[in-house]
């Protein structure tokens, strides 16, 4: 298939990509505090392989100046801080997502979706869930939101451990908050394929 155009650079957003010497303290905390309170009606139910789903995955930490991204190996086990597209620009985050999913071959999608502590849901979800409807319409892999909670505050304690601030490095932040956030789905996912298959 003949490889799209890519925006020239005045209108592609800016990527800050990963250091990968530094993302060896994160796996401690993939799933550090978090719940993924909406985990039955988004992940795949259990197989009884004990392997999830071939094929990689993108997660996507959304935010209003910056959108963090990190992506699976090809077994979908484990995650990779990616990059950060620098844009406040929705479009163009868009854009730049499809393209990674049709340059890596990814077969699914996972939005960070923030909502408050009790459950509840702000602005910024529904600009999230607005995005994930976007993204249906574009691409032909399944796009999920996956609960959010407390990734940011696991993404700041990584950071500090890895003796880095997040004063002047808020790309990285999101990166790393997207490779948690990953990482839980992924590990989520690993057990429900140990579970019996429901459908049996």
């Amino acid at each position: 298939m003949p490889r799209k155009n890519r925006p020239n650079s005045a209108t592609t957003p800016r990527r800050q990509k990963s250091k990968r010497g530094r993302q060896s303290g994160l796996r401690a905390h993939a799933a550090d505090g978090l719940t993924g309170d909406f985990a039955d009606t988004v992940a795949p139910s259990g197989t009884g392989t004990g392997q999830p789903p071939a094929g990689r995955v993108l997660a996507v930490d959304f935010g209003e100046r910056r959108v963090g991204l990190a992506l699976s190996d090809s077994a979908g086990l484990i995650a990779q801080g990616l990059e950060t597209l620098q844009t406040a620009d929705t479009v163009e985050a868009l854009a730049s997502i499809v393209d990674f999913v049709e340059e890596r071959q990814v077969r699914e999608i996972i939005l960070g979706l923030p909502v408050h502590m009790d459950g509840t849901a702000g602005e910024m979800a529904g600009k999230v869930e607005a995005l994930a409807d976007e993204l249906r319409r574009k691409v032909s892999c399944d796009v999920r939101t996956w609960d959010e909670r407390l990734t940011s505050v696991s993404a700041r304690r990584a950071m500090h451990e890895m003796g880095s601030t997040t004063r002047g490095n808020k790309g990285s932040l999101d990166r790393i908050a997207a490779t948690l956030l990953l990482q839980n789905y992924l590990d989520y996912c690993r057990g429900k394929a140990m579970e019996p298959d429901s459908r049996a």
